[in-house]
C-alpha cells in the first residue's frame, strides 16, 4: 500500500482515462449545497480525508465519471468495456467517489439543469472570504449557464483560458474588471483586492500543488489484493457515517455473484411506489430473503460469505418466481387496498409476510385476498410491526412462508399476535377514537363507499385533506365543545384540496343542501341515511352534532369491520 500525495490537476488528467469506478459503487448522490460545501471546505484550507484507490489488471466493470453531472443519470451508460477486460490496468476508486466527482464537475465540467437540457458551470465569487453566509458559507458556489455577476469567476477556466497564468497574474487581470465595474471607495476597493488575491492563490494552490489531497493506493499489479479482499475493505471504508446505507453495502457485496441484481431491485421498487408510495431496496431485499428462509436480519457481510453465494444463486435462478410475486403484492396494494399515498400507510414491514405468501401461494383467489385485507389493515391499525421487528417478521414466515393450501392463515397469524404479542387482533369500537389513525380509517372507508382512494390523483396539489363536517372553530366558539368531541373520526370527511380552500367554515345544514341539489353523492360523505336524505336535519346545536358524529362513528365502525374483521363476517 502507498500513501502519497497528488495534485487535483493530475487526478482529473487520470479520471475517465486510467481513473474510474467500479461497479460495485453506488450512483453519485451529492446535491449542489454538498459541492459547494466541499469547495467552502477546501478554500478554508480544511482537510477533506484521504482517497482510496485500488490498482487492477482483474476483470472488473469500470464505470466513468460523469462530465457532467445528472442525478437521476442511466449508470449503465458510463460503463467502458474497453477498461472492464481483464489483463487492462486500471485505477478504482474505493472511497472518494462523491467528492471526485464533485471536484471534476467543480474544475473540469458541469452540472445539469433541473431539466437536464443545460450545462451549467461552476463560479466562485472571487471576492468571498470576508463573513460566512446565512449557510454557513464563507465562498459562494453558483452554478449558470452564464456568468451570474462580475464578481464571480468561471472555475474552469483555470483548466482553459486561465490555464498558463499564475496566481498574481489572474489576481491582477481580475482586479482590473472589477476596478472598473465595482467603482468602489477606496479602503472597500483595497479589501477587495486583497480578497481576490488570496482567493487566486489557493484556487491555483488547490488545482496545482501536492499538498491538499493524499492518496491510499492498494496495488493490485504488484501485490495480491483479489477481488474478495477489495470488496470486503470497500464494506468496512463505507460502513461508517453516512456515505452508504445498508442496502447500498449489501448490494456492493451481492454484485460480484449477479451483476444485474441492483438494476432488477430498482425496478421492482419503481413499480411497486408507482411514483406514489415509500418502498425502498432494502425491503426488497428483505422480501427475497425472508422468502428463502434466511431470516429478516440484513447485513453485507450476510452475503460476502460462502452461504451467501449460495443465497444470491438461489435468487437469481429463481428471479422469475419473485418477480411475479412482487408484480402480485404490486396487484394487491393497488386494486385490493387501493394505497396512492405514504401517509395512509402505517408500516411498510407489513408487506413483507404479503410477499412471502404470495411467492409461495401464488395466484391467491378472491376468498383470500379477503383475508389478505383483513390481516393488512389488522396490522397498520394495531401497529403490529413497531417493535422487533424482524423477530415478528420471522415468525410470520414460519406461518405464511410455506405452501398452504387451506389458504392465508388469518386465524393462525392472530393467534400470534394475541397470544406471544399479546397486541389487539379484532377492530373494536373504541380503536376509531385513536386520531393517528384518521388517515388509514378514512381512506378504508372511502374505498368501499366510491370504489376508489381520493389520493388516487395525478396532481399532488389535489389529494384530500381532512374536514370537520360541523366546522371545528364554531364548535369551539359557539358551542363550547372540547377538542376530543371536535376532532372526531364521526366529524372527519375528506375533501379535495381545493374544495377544502373555497368550503371555508359554513355550516354543514346550508353545505350539504347545496351540495345534493348539484347532484354531489352527500351519502358517501354523511353516511347516516337520515342526514343524508335531508341534511336539513344538520342543525347547528350540541344534541344534533352528537346525535350525528356518534351515529356516524357507528357507520364508520361497521363498513371497517367487515374489512378488518373478515374472519368474523356471517
Amino acid at each position: 500500500m502507498s500513501y502519497k500525495p497528488r495534485t487535483l490537476f493530475r487526478l482529473i488528467e487520470e479520471i475517465n482515462v486510467s481513473l474510474f469506478l467500479p461497479h460495485i459503487q453506488r450512483a453519485f448522490v451529492w446535491d449542489r449545497e454538498q459541492m459547494s460545501r466541499l469547495l467552502d471546505s477546501l478554500m478554508r484550507n480544511y482537510p477533506i480525508q484521504t482517497l482510496l484507490f485500488w490498482r487492477t489488471k482483474d476483470y472488473i466493470k469500470a464505470r466513468r465519471f460523469m462530465p457532467s453531472v445528472e442525478w437521476d443519470a442511466d449508470l449503465s451508460d458510463y460503463y467502458d468495456n474497453s477498461k472492464t477486460e481483464k489483463g487492462i490496468e486500471k485505477v478504482f476508486v474505493l472511497d472518494g467517489q462523491q467528492r471526485l466527482q464533485s471536484l471534476y464537475a467543480l474544475f473540469n465540467g458541469s452540472v445539469k439543469s433541473n431539466d437536464g437540457k443545460t450545462d451549467l458551470d461552476a463560479y466562485l465569487d472571487i471576492t468571498g472570504g470576508d463573513q460566512p453566509n446565512t449557510e454557513g458559507l464563507m465562498y459562494r458556489t453558483v452554478f449558470s449557464a452564464k456568468p451570474p455577476g462580475l464578481s464571480f469567476y468561471r472555475i474552469r477556466n483555470l483548466l482553459g483560458i486561465d490555464a498558463q497564468k499564475n496566481a498574481l497574474t489572474l489576481a491582477d487581470e481580475l482586479n482590473d474588471e472589477l476596478d472598473d465595474g465595482l467603482k468602489q471607495e477606496r479602503d472597500a476597493e483595497r479589501k477587495r483586492q486583497r480578497f481576490v488575491r488570496e482567493n487566486c492563490s489557493q484556487l491555483v494552490s488547490l488545482l496545482r500543488e501536492e499538498k491538499h489531497f493524499w492518496v491510499e493506493e492498494l496495488d493490485g499489479v504488484a501485490n495480491q489484493y483479489p477481488y474478495k479482499k477489495i470488496l470486503d475493505i470497500f464494506v468496512r471504508v463505507n460502513s461508517g457515517g453516512t456515505k452508504l446505507n445498508a442496502s447500498d453495502l449489501m448490494f456492493a457485496a451481492m454484485k460480484e455473484k449477479w451483476s444485474a441484481i441492483e438494476q432488477n431491485i430498482e425496478e421492482i421498487v419503481d413499480l411497486l411506489n408507482g411514483g406514489r408510495l415509500d418502498f425502498d431496496k432494502s425491503f426488497a431485499l428483505k422480501c427475497l430473503v425472508v422468502a428463502h428462509g434466511k431470516g429478516a436480519e440484513l447485513s453485507a457481510e450476510q452475503f460476502s460469505s460462502p452461504e451467501g453465494e449460495t443465497l444470491v444463486k438461489t435468487i437469481e435462478g429463481e428471479w422469475h418466481r419473485a418477480e411475479a410475486a412482487f408484480q402480485e403484492l404490486r396487484d394487491f396494494i393497488t386494486n385490493d387496498l387501493k394505497l396512492y399515498a405514504d401517509k395512509v400507510i402505517r408500516s411498510y414491514s407489513s408487506f413483507i409476510p404479503l410477499f412471502d405468501y404470495l411467492y409461495h401461494n401464488p395466484k391467491p383467489n378472491e376468498a383470500n385476498r379477503v383475508l389478505m385485507r383483513g390481516y393488512y389493515y389488522k396490522s397498520q391499525l394495531f401497529n403490529w410491526y413497531g417493535s422487533q421487528t424482524d423477530n415478528v417478521i420471522n415468525a410470520m414466515h414460519t406461518r405464511v412462508g410455506k405452501e398452504l393450501p387451506d389458504g392465508f392463515p388469518l386465524d393462525t397469524v392472530k393467534t400470534y399476535f394475541s397470544a406471544s404479542r399479546t397486541m389487539p387482533v379484532e377492530l373494536k369500537l373504541t380503536d376509531l377514537h385513536n386520531m393517528q389513525l384518521r388517515f388509514i380509517i378514512l381512506n378504508l372507508i372511502y374505498v368501499e363507499r366510491f370504489g376508489a382512494s381520493p389520493f388516487n390523483v395525478c396532481f399532488k396539489g389535489n389529494e384530500p385533506h381532512i374536514d370537520h363536517i360541523y366546522p371545528q372553530s364554531a364548535l369551539k366558539s359557539q358551542l363550547k365543545l372540547t377538542t376530543p368531541d371536535i376532532n372526531h373520526i364521526g366529524n372527519y370527511r375528506f375533501v379535495g384540496a381545493t374544495d377544502n380552500i373555497r368550503k371555508r367554515a359554513e355550516y354543514p345544514d346550508a353545505f350539504f343542501t347545496r351540495l345534493k341539489k348539484q347532484s354531489v353523492d352527500v351519502v358517501s360523505h354523511l353516511l347516516v341515511p337520515a342526514f343524508a336524505e335531508d341534511p336539513a336535519l344538520l342543525k347547528f346545536d350540541v344534541p344534533t352534532y352528537c346525535d350525528f358524529r356518534d351515529r356516524r362513528l357507528k357507520a364508520i365502525f361497521d363498513i371497517a369491520n367487515k374489512v378488518v374483521n373478515p374472519e368474523l363476517q356471517k
